[in-house]
């Protein structure tokens, strides 16, 4: 009887020890942080990624980044792990939370527990930094964005050939597309890395448009009608077609002359000399198309009285006016007669947002300045004051871009003697230009250019002519490129 008694009250004690929590074995600790872009795609263009030192995490992102909302990927070391925020359960790539100021992150495995405190600060302020100088000969230069590696690619025009040039590390390598003379030429680069190139031969009177097909480059059109130097092509690629642009100068017969051609290639045939639908105007200049999630943006200068501009669309192979005729006024509203501001026709350009507003870069008067049209209302405003004329040759141009965030800058020569180039962004505390940046110690060319990459890295490429004492060169031609990034 006492030996059963015993046995069970041994086999009782067995079954409680068995019982006992002894808690995960792993630890309570976040092995990894960073705000990704494709989790906060309204406030971040790019990854970053915070540093753990301890219990303390720092991230540096750009500044005016607004920080009222950030989603954070973390990892913690054991899976089982649970995350909170002031007691709010956190999921990592999806909860939100303000990281104005620091936030802590309690983690939790069982009874172990560890508080990581979160500091988001600015990173240092992007500054404009040259990349590269190429001795390079120009009568004209386009740059484009390779979106498919963010690299810029230049097509360059002179009077012995037409080059394709791509950034590669910190130089640029170059391509022969044709071995002879181009002019007005435009630059195209598809979704897929494509590049499409426009350029107008003097001595055929004709407009060709080349591609690079399996390494090489291929003419794939040499039946452009003559176009104007006042042209500005444009081409550009979207639904699987290229669209080219020109403004023809025919003059046997002269029944087209200064009329906005359209030509357009599907991937095997050319429709040449078409018209935009819906344009009633019959002459125009500098044509700027651009693309921005699915629509293309068709923008020309109208040279009638008063000066006035046109914008139209085109989406899933529909014509749009979106603008039909404007002219910016310079008298008071309601006062008879109405005045209005003249343009240069040279030289202007678009930008679209996410939102599809169009910022327009005009110099009206010979003074750079920037007009943004609602996407909604159509109302046009001016954004920002206007840059004072340089004079009516450095005034005649200047060249706009808008970071994947929205922040917008101008480029435009300073003066007529010093053609210096220099660059200002809109602040948006005052919403007005801030002191502009001196880019080139060098008189700069009409031919500028700046656009931004996905990932917010601006490129800004311009030409500088060569000089000469008494005949001989002593200082080459050539195109320099900088980029506006953080040191970080």
């Amino acid at each position: 009887m006492l030996c059963c008694l015993g046995v069970l009250f041994t086999a009782g004690c067995g079954d409680d020890k068995t019982g006992e929590e002894e808690g995960p074995t792993g630890e309570a600790k976040l092995t990894a942080f960073s705000f990704k872009a494709e989790n906060n795609p309204d406030y971040l263009v790019k990854d970053y990624t915070g540093t753990i030192s301890g219990t303390a995490i720092s991230v540096k992102v750009p500044a005016d980044t607004d920080l009222s909302a950030l989603v954070a990927t973390f990892e913690t070391a054991d899976g089982e792990s649970k995350v909170t925020v002031n007691g709010t359960p956190q999921v990592s790539g999806t909860t939100a939370n303000d990281f104005s100021d620091p936030v802590d992150y309690l983690v939790s495995l069982g009874k172990k527990n560890a508080l990581y405190t979160v500091t988001v600060s600015e990173l240092p302020e992007a500054v404009w930094t040259k990349v590269t100088e190429w001795e390079q000969d120009a009568s004209s230069i386009r740059l484009e964005i390779d979106q498919t590696d963010n690299l810029p690619c230049l097509v360059v025009t002179n009077e012995n050939a037409v080059t394709f040039a791509k950034l590669n590390g910190n130089t640029f390598t170059s391509e022969t597309v044709a071995n002879r003379k181009g002019q007005y030429p435009g630059l195209g680069i598809s979704s897929a890395g494509q590049p499409y190139i426009f350029f107008y031969e003097s001595e055929t009177l004709n407009g060709t448009v080349a591609t690079k097909t399996g390494g090489a480059w291929t003419e794939i059109c040499n039946s452009i009608e003559r176009t104007a130097n006042q042209a500005g092509p444009t081409i550009t690629t979207i639904d699987g077609k290229v669209f080219v642009f020109t403004v023809n100068d025919n003059r046997s017969p002269s029944t087209r002359r200064r009329q906005i051609d359209v030509a357009t290639y599907d991937g095997s045939s050319w429709t040449t000399s078409g018209d935009i639908p819906g344009r009633s105007i019959a002459r125009g200049y500098w044509p700027v198309a651009r693309t921005k999630n699915g629509t293309m943006y068709l923008f020309v200068l109208n040279p009638v009285s008063p000066n006035s501009f046109s914008i139209y669309t085109y989406k899933n192979g529909t014509w749009s006016t979106f603008i039909e005729e404007y002219a910016y006024p310079s008298s008071e509203p309601g006062a008879e007669p109405a005045t209005y501001h003249s343009f240069s026709l040279y030289c202007p350009d678009m930008v679209i947002d996410d939102d599809g507003n169009i910022y327009l870069g005009i110099c009206y008067d010979y003074s750079p300045q920037v007009l943004k049209i609602d996407a909604n209302t159509k109302e046009i405003n001016r954004i920002g004051s206007v840059i004072p004329s340089p004079g009516n040759t450095s005034g005649r141009t200047c060249r706009i871009a808008l970071s994947p965030l929205g922040k917008l800058y101008m480029a435009y020569r300073n003066s007529n003697d010093a053609k210096l180039l220099q660059v200002v962004s809109l602040d948006e505390k005052t919403k007005d230009w801030t002191a502009p940046i001196q880019i080139s110690s060098e008189p700069v060319f009409d031919e500028f250019e700046c656009k931004f990459t996905k990932e917010g890295t601006a490129y800004l490429a311009y030409y500088v002519q060569e000089e000469k004492t008494d005949g001989v060169v002593t200082t080459p031609a050539k195109i320099c490129l900088y980029k506006l990034a953080t040191t970080e």
